[in-house]
């Protein structure tokens, strides 16, 4: 951090689903309620959940930063078993919005899961152009799977575009709901830069993917 605080985070998976391990606090603010702010059409609310599973496991992070200003420099370094990635210089909210996507992917919302096989191949810092790349590999690989279980596949990615235009209200709510756990931008920026990309899905689905289109250039022959 730029005032020399240093901190550490640890993520802990369940190996076989991917289901966040909750290390939170017993402390439940009044954001985490699940009618604060809760999300449209949710899921979740007639099953019994007094608090929202995805504020609850985003509430220490979020408290620890609550003080904090988006675009302060913080130098990153993330640990998998795999390999080790850092950054110098990162704003803050890029690197709070890698941490917090994986929290709130593995954290039990049933619109959220869709996403939760990207989480084995996690990409910090990741682009825009990396990000849409990855998002539609994973929904494919999931339609082929879709298809060799004997169940309809979607060729088109329309369920694809579904499942971010979803996720764009997810990440709505889950501001206004930082905005009263907040002092600072940092944490309600970092789920901002989520939400852009949330966006942006759909509109690549529907249009042309860009640079990357053009690198298919073999399989067009």
């Amino acid at each position: 951090m730029p005032d020399d605080r240093s901190f550490d985070f640890e993520i802990l998976l369940n190996s076989k689903d991917l289901t966040y391990q909750t290390q939170t606090s017993q402390d439940r603010p009044e954001w985490t309620v699940m009618e604060f702010h809760q999300c449209e059409d949710c899921p979740l609310a007639d099953a019994d959940f007094p608090h929202c599973p995805v504020a609850l496991n985003l509430h220490d992070i979020v408290t620890t930063f609550k003080s904090d200003v988006s675009y302060d420099l913080v130098d990153i370094s993330i640990k998998s078993d795999e390999r080790t990635y850092s950054k110098e210089k990162v704003t803050m909210q890029s690197g709070l919005s890698s941490i917090l996507g994986i929290i709130m992917v593995t954290s039990g919302c049933p619109s959220l899961d869709y996403l939760r096989p990207m989480v084995k191949t996690h990409l910090p810092f990741a682009s825009i152009n990396e990000s849409i790349y990855r998002a539609m590999s994973m929904y494919l690989l999931a339609q082929f799977t879709r298809a060799k279980n004997g169940l309809e596949p979607d060729w088109t990615l329309e369920g694809l575009s579904k499942i971010y235009e979803k996720i764009d209200q997810i990440n709505i709510s889950m501001v206004k709901r930082l905005q009263a756990a907040t002092e600072q931008d940092a944490s309600l920026n970092a789920v901002v830069i989520l939400d852009s990309f949330a966006k942006m899905v759909p509109m690549t689905i529907d249009g042309s993917f860009g640079q990357l289109e053009s690198l298919f250039w073999p399989y067009l022959d």
